[in-house]
């Protein structure tokens, strides 16, 4: 028998709720269409197959896609991919059949630039076999929002405990020291955005260089922005008491425009 809130629950629970067993994707809705969606599809098959999930049937999130977003031209949706029901411990069963859920929701308003940044307290363990995926194991990240809010700053840094930087709680970091942009390579720890995979692909900057970076690294630049595929690139104000160049490259304005 389960409960919930005191009432019997008569479903089995989803092994996304019981372990966080999947991942998700979010992105934009722009006159009734998802924005890249191709790169978003690729992101939950890379993560189903990294996870060792079966990879939902493309036309079928494609119809139920357009079904929820039916008459909202500009929005959130957020699609959910977990193992499914099945198993009372960790173990998987042997046969699995996945859940797609998708949820869409209103954009949510964006500062024209972040003006506060502070360091997280809190540090990202390494994980390089989940390293860059968005899995429904969240947790670290919800701590920092809520580090974020306590600290009344409009963005952390986010750092593993190497001290190695690796993204913003909102998003990824880009940064331009001279005229070479930069980004951290997240092959340990982190999540590797769609809007960042988008700008590295399509060049919008030249060429980036990711590597392993530091706080010192991220000081010396001229420029910097964080983005995700909702909000878009938002140019951070000033660094460790530096005022920086909020005049986005151009692309990046229709990044964000769109």
């Amino acid at each position: 028998m389960i409960l919930c809130n005191g009432k019997q629950h008569y479903q089995p629970l989803d092994r996304g709720l019981q372990f966080g067993d999947g991942h998700f994707t979010t992105l934009r809705l722009h006159n009734g269409k998802p924005l890249w969606w191709d790169y978003h599809w690729q992101r939950l098959v890379l993560a189903s197959q990294r996870l060792a999930l079966p990879v939902p049937e493309r036309q079928q999130v494609e119809a139920w896609l357009a079904e929820l977003t039916a008459g909202q031209p500009d929005g959130v949706a957020k699609i959910i991919v977990t193992r499914g029901f099945g198993g009372r411990g960790y173990m998987p069963p042997a046969a699995v059949e996945s859940n797609t859920y998708m949820q869409v929701s209103p954009l949510p308003p964006v500062a024209a630039t972040i003006d506060t940044v502070a360091v997280a307290a809190l540090q990202l363990a390494r994980q390089p076999v989940l390293a860059g995926l968005k899995t429904l194991n969240r947790l670290e990240q919800v701590l920092l929002a809520r580090e974020r809010e306590e600290r009344g700053v409009d963005d952390l840094l986010v750092l593993d405990h190497h001290n190695a930087l690796l993204e913003c709680c909102q998003g990824n970091i880009f940064w331009r020291s001279s005229d070479q942009w930069f980004t951290p390579s997240l092959q340990q720890a982190g999540v590797a955005g769609v809007a960042r995979q988008v700008i590295i692909d399509q060049q919008w900057l030249g060429r980036v260089n990711q590597g392993v970076f530091t706080l010192e690294d991220l000081y010396q630049a001229d420029q910097a922005f964080v983005c995700n595929s909702v909000r878009g690139a938002v140019p951070i104000k000033q660094l460790n008491g530096k005022v920086l160049s909020t005049d986005l490259p151009e692309l990046l304005k229709q990044l964000t425009a769109c």
